[in-house]
């Protein structure tokens, strides 16, 4: 009987998933705080990083080839 042994792809995804949406609650936890403390340019830029991260957590290989796609065009390689 042979084991397969796996690649870690799966395990990639979940902790890329976990720590994502842990990095998300503590934003939006952080965003409350400013949002009672009416600081909107704060609260505005954990929102814009709140979307930044649920776009690299929940759509990672399009983040990934959009930032491929960007180091090639910058780089020209």
């Amino acid at each position: 009987m042979e084991i397969a042994l796996s690649n870690g792809d799966e395990l990639k995804t979940w902790v890329i998933a976990v720590a994502g949406n842990i990095f998300l609650i503590v934003l939006a936890v952080r965003a409350i705080g400013h949002y009672a403390k009416r600081e909107w340019g704060e609260l505005l830029a954990h929102f814009i990083a709140g979307v930044i991260v649920a776009g690299f957590v929940y759509a990672s290989d399009s983040a990934k080839g959009m930032l491929t796609a960007i180091w090639t065009k910058v780089a020209g390689a």
